[in-house]
Parts: structure tokens; C-alpha cells; sequence
């Protein structure tokens, strides 16, 4: 008998580790992925995300991905203007330079909201709903649901969880604490004071403030659980052992002159490692906390995005706080190679 496949939706903004993690999904067996919003808040700007994920779909060597629908979400965050770094977003637009063997001539989506409300609201069975690109899109989305009680009885009844890559507790809360990603990811010169937050949550902390209230189940994959799985050379000359299209690509961009610096040193399995705990739960440790995202600006010592533990504010989620490197890249490189 033939296992039932877990439908998912993904939220991306094109990444050197969104590629890593959507291509994972899309090869694995046991994964439907029915549709993939960009956003152009976080790392990719919006439209050359939306070319880059259209083409990627080519990489499986599946004729059929390449229908997968492909949405263009927002331009602009729900709060605030934290960026990634102009070069790196660049980068992004460049998909790293790697090479894409063919385009995709399917046509892409103009409106992912209006997207998503149309896939809820025709629904007939639940999903999965991986956040790997910040929470602007599903943030907007929720905004929108609480004047449609039609949209939110939708949401409420197709999704079945959200898994989001995003955050991190600190020592003020769990030991060993996980600081933000901020400042390393912006060495020699980050213009940024913020020491607490994660990217994903940073770029939006309204819209990850949406997702964490919204009542969801929701499994947030903190930057403590991905802290065990750093991304080494020796990951990296496994996966270039991998003789198809999607290991190419994929050693192509970890090999660019943006991402190979922060091998062995600052990277580790981020947006990866929540695509694969969909179908392998265990790979991950989680514990229960009451979080809320601080929304407050302080440009002198600022702590917008972190992740606060609020037993009275905040809303019951899952945190992933640790994680098992050995079998995450063993499943990962097992899938790739399929």
C-alpha cells in the first residue's frame, strides 16, 4: 500500500538554504508540495525570486513539478524596513550563480494572496504549511482572515500546522541559549545594533507576531536546534558525490563566492533542516513555550524579532531547541540522491 503523501505549501524568499530545502521536498517521496509563495521582503528581491523558484522547479528531472504553481507575495513587510545586505541580495537576484539547465515556461502567479485564499477555500483536505522565507506572507494572509470568516474558517480547517524556520530562545530563557544571526551573517561591517533576533523573524516581526497568535499548531525551528547541524565541507563533498541536477545546483551555490565563506564557520542547516522534520518529526527535540515577538524599535540597542518567553502575552508554540546532525544529513543527502 502506497503511504498517503503530506501535501505542503511553501513560503520562501529564494535563499542559498531555501533551495536546499524546497529541492529536498520536492524529491521526497512521501511529500506533495502544492504551491510556493515568494516574498521579496527577505533575502531575494521579489520578481527575479519569483523567476528563480519557476526555474528551479526544472531540476528534479519530474516534467510535472514544473506546474507546481509559483506566487509573487509582497513587496514590503507588514512592519518596518529590516533588510539583508544589498550584496547579498544581489546574490540572491543570481541565484548564487549557478546554472538553471532549462527556464520554465509555465506561467507563475501574480497575487499569492489571492492564491492562497482560493487553494484554502477550495480545499477538502489539510496541508502543511512551511515558513522559510519570514512571516510577511502568512502574516498578510491572517490580517486578512479576521474580517473573513470564510478565509479563517478555511485556515483553521486545512492547515494542519505551520513549520516556520525562524527565532532563537536566548540564555535569558533556556540554557544553552542561541543569539541572533543577525551580526554574524553581516561580518566585517554589520549596520545593524540588533544582537538578539533571527533574520526570518527580523525582516517582519509583525508578520511572525501574525503567525505565532494566530491559534495554529506551529513548530518553530529556532536557530538552537539548526546550531546543531553547522553546514561543513564535509556535507558539502558528500552532496558533490550526488551525479543529478538538483546535487549540482545545489554544490554550485554552496561553492559561490557569497556562501562558501560560511562554511565550517557561520552556516548552518537552516531552512533545510525545517523541511525535513515534515516527514521526520524525530530529527528534532521540541519543548512548549509561551512566545510573543517584540515589535518595539530601538535603534540604539534594538531587540525587534526576539523571541520572548511570556507566560501571560504569549501563545503556546513548539520550539525545536535541539536537533540530530548524523541522521539529518544522512536522510538529507539519501533524499537528494533519489
Amino acid at each position: 500500500m502506497t503511504p498517503t503523501k503530506i501535501p505542503v505549501l511553501i513560503d520562501t524568499d529564494a535563499d542559498f538554504d531555501d533551495y536546499l530545502a524546497i529541492l529536498y521536498l520536492l524529491k521526497h517521496p512521501r511529500i506533495e508540495v502544492v504551491g510556493i509563495t515568494v516574498t521579496g521582503t527577505g533575502d531575494v528581491h521579489l520578481s527575479q525570486g519569483v523567476r528563480n523558484i519557476s526555474n528551479m522547479l526544472c531540476l528534479t528531472g519530474v516534467p510535472s513539478d514544473r506546474n507546481i504553481p509559483v506566487a509573487a507575495g509582497s513587496n514590503a513587510p507588514l512592519r518596518y524596513s529590516n533588510t539583508f545586505p544589498g550584496a547579498d541580495r544581489q546574490a540572491a537576484d543570481r541565484h548564487y550563480g549557478a546554472a538553471f539547465p532549462q527556464q520554465n515556461t509555465v506561467a507563475t502567479v501574480a497575487d499569492a494572496q489571492r492564491f492562497l485564499t482560493e487553494l484554502l477555500l477550495q480545499r477538502t483536505s489539510p496541508l502543511t504549511v512551511l515558513c522559510i522565507g519570514g512571516g510577511t506572507t502568512w502574516g498578510t494572509l491572517l490580517q486578512h482572515a479576521k474580517a473573513q470568516p470564510h478565509l479563517q474558517q478555511a485556515i483553521n480547517q486545512h492547515v494542519s500546522k505551520i513549520v516556520m524556520m525562524g527565532g532563537n530562545l536566548t540564555a535569558e530563557f533556556v540554557q544553552p541559549g542561541a543569539p541572533g544571526n543577525i551580526q554574524a551573517t553581516m561580518e566585517p561591517n554589520p549596520y545593524y545594533s540588533n544582537t538578539v533576533a533571527e533574520w526570518n523573524i527580523f525582516v517582519d516581526p509583525l508578520g511572525a507576531q501574525e503567525i505565532i497568535q494566530s491559534g495554529l499548531p506551529i513548530t518553530l525551528v529556532a536557530l538552537n536546534a539548526t546550531a546543531d547541524v553547522p553546514i561543513d565541507w564535509a556535507f558539502v563533498n558528500q552532496l558533490a558525490e550526488i551525479n543529478n541536477d538538483a546535487a549540482r545546483f545545489l554544490v554550485q551555490i554552496l561553492h559561490s563566492s557569497t556562501i562558501r565563506p560560511g562554511i565550517d564557520n557561520y552556516l548552518d542547516f537552516w531552512d533545510p533542516l525545517a523541511a525535513s522534520v515534515i516527514a521526520e518529526p524525530n530529527l528534532i527535540q521540541t519543548q512548549t513555550f509561551n512566545l510573543r515577538i517584540e515589535q518595539q524599535l530601538n535603534e540604539e540597542d534594538d531587540r525587534s524579532g526576539m523571541v520572548l518567553v511570556d507566560d501571560q502575552h504569549g501563545s503556546p508554540i513548539q520550539v525545536a531547541l535541539t536537533a540530530n546532525k548524523a541522521d539529518t544529513l544522512s536522510q538529507y543527502l539519501h533524499i537528494i540522491a533519489l
